[in-house]
């Protein structure tokens, strides 16, 4: 064949593969825009099944045991439906937006919700604690998903089949790699942590050289790299104006780096990487100290942005200025201030409680992180209020925040990203009110069917009113039920542990109640936060 021709052919050749791979991509993102702008909109219609959940079902997905379930009944024997049916729901939602391996992620990886079609930063982290305590694999496999999507060293905002962002989002896959290392055997963790530490420690020293200012502190590249994007401190409503904050210093960021320093600390003493993780520690007391020094206001008793062009605090009273508590950054004096405002009922001591604005702020409105209730950083209050040692607080919180989302969700049959502050109900609530494109794509509201952080919920009531917490062989519980919840029962069902736990809240959070796991029956007597051993060789409480 002349050489003319085989040129022809391999042109002619090249030129139909060309256009059979357009044309193939142009399906793929005409079947992604269809699913972002008609499915997901289905989805919020039909709702999640709880009672769909069965380990065929699951087994689709190479999930093998079933969920956790939970049973509550009210100080008069009375079922508290929205309670079960919002637990069950929740990992009903879990399981639906868990993705199997695809040209994405060669690993399971989680959906936020049905509109939201990739692996996101913070999402991932917070869904990673759902899973932990229902399949540890699966977690794993969610932040896995997002260490392998890395851009260089950079966590990417979030990344999809055709799309990338150039922006990171909070760094918390540490902090939930490590909490969930601290719930699997020694050598699993280990082994998880092997992989995962040297991408997590070069992603710190990206955002050193990328996000620390002169005085030591972190900034946000742009309000979406936050999280919190149309927030009062540095956006209107509709986002038509949007800051910027290269040169502010912000608390919530720096709470997140101490948090990640912590969490890497943790991670290379397992490693026996010694020297690292003395320096990870000195860098998160580091941190510590740099907030309280510039991002104090000793006035509102809160942390505030520092705008180090103008040399002045950004007094907006947004969930930002609480979450120094969940790194450990105030001392006892400032907590003992910030607990203040956290119960006040004008404050951010609201019906569904730690909402993203101050009540009484003048900023505050129904519109996104203007107001409503997040649980991703309504959860991380409540850790902080533990940490600080405000454990009444935290539980009586932890309460509020589970009953108002159980209870919207029997209202409403489904789980939402935001809520309202002041009822059980979501119709008062917007989206960016006035951004169309926002109103088109996602609507005018809350997205349903959201469990990205929402399933968080479930957490608290395992995690912080059971306190459930160990791994496999030393798991113990330790009751922290809040006055309001004195007479009433709660059993939760633990697949993990094959057994589980009834038990009765008495007068001061004492409670009362029984084990009843795959090796007998035992019943038992607590004080509130006293360890309760699960495993068969403790006699009573530990």
């Amino acid at each position: 064949m002349p050489a003319e021709r085989r040129g022809l052919t391999r042109s002619l050749a090249y030129g139909f593969r060309l256009a059979v791979g357009t044309v193939r991509r142009l399906g793929r993102l005409a079947v992604f825009g269809f699913e972002i702008l008609v499915l997901s909109r289905l989805f919020e219609r039909r709702g999640a099944s709880a009672d769909a959940m069965t380990t065929t079902l699951l087994a689709a997905k190479d999930i093998e045991r079933l969920p956790p379930e939970l049973e509550v009944t009210d100080s008069h024997g009375r079922s508290l439906a929205s309670w079960r049916h919002g637990f069950a729901g929740v990992n009903a939602s879990l399981f639906l937006n868990l993705q199997t391996p695809n040209r994405l992620s060669d690993l399971r990886h989680a959906h936020p919700g049905p509109p939201f079609r990739g692996v996101y930063l913070w999402d991932s982290a917070f869904i990673a604690q759902v899973w932990k305590g229902w399949d540890p694999q699966v977690a794993w496999e969610v932040l896995a998903a997002v260490i392998r999507l890395r851009d260089g060293d950079r966590l990417q905002h979030f990344a999809s089949e055709y799309t990338r962002s150039r922006f990171t989002q909070p760094p918390l896959i540490a902090w939930s790699l490590v909490r969930l290392a601290r719930e699997v055997p020694e050598a699993r963790a280990r082994s998880w942590i092997a992989v995962a530490y040297p991408a997590l420690a070069a992603y710190k020293r990206w955002l050193d050289a990328h996000r620390r200012l002169p005085n030591g502190l972190y900034h946000w590249a742009h309000p979406y790299e936050s999280g919190v994007e149309n927030a009062p401190r540095f956006s209107t409503t509709d986002e038509r104006r949007l800051d910027d904050i290269r040169t502010w210093a912000a608390p919530d960021l720096c709470s997140y780096m101490v948090l990640q320093s912590e969490a890497l600390a943790e991670m290379a003493a397992m490693l026996g990487r010694d020297a690292e993780a003395a320096a990870h520690g000195h860098e998160a007391d580091r941190i510590r100290a740099l907030v309280n020094a510039y991002l104090w206001d000793p006035d509102e008793g809160l942390y505030f942005d520092l705008d180090t062009t103008r040399g002045r605090l950004v007094r907006s009273r947004t969930i930002a200025s609480l979450l120094p508590l969940w790194a450990g950054i105030p001392d006892a004096a400032r907590a003992d201030r910030m607990h203040r405002r956290i119960v006040d009922p004008q404050g951010f001591g609201t019906l569904i409680p730690l909402p993203s604005v101050a009540l009484d702020d003048p900023d505050f409105e129904r519109d996104m992180w203007r107001g409503p209730v997040w649980l991703n950083t309504a959860y991380g209050v409540v850790e902080g209020l533990r940490r600080a040692g405000w454990h009444e607080t935290a539980s009586d919180m932890a309460f509020r925040l589970a009953d108002g989302v159980y209870r919207t969700y029997q209202h409403h049959g489904h789980f939402y990203e935001f809520y309202d502050p002041t009822v059980h109900r979501i119709d008062a609530l917007h989206r960016k009110r006035g951004n169309r494109w926002k109103k088109i794509t996602l609507g005018s509201g809350p997205v349903a069917d959201f469990v990205g952080w929402t399933g968080l919920v479930n957490m608290l009531v395992a995690e912080h009113l059971f306190g459930l917490q160990g791994h496999p062989g030393a798991r113990a519980i330790r009751p922290r039920f809040p006055r309001r919840a004195e007479g009433m029962r709660f059993t939760l069902l633990l697949a993990a542990e094959e057994g589980e736990v009834e038990l009765r809240v008495g007068p001061e959070g004492r409670t009362r109640g029984e084990l009843r796991m795959a090796w007998g029956t035992r019943p038992f007597e607590a004080a509130f936060g006293e360890p309760v051993l699960l495993a068969q060789a403790a006699e009573g409480s530990a």
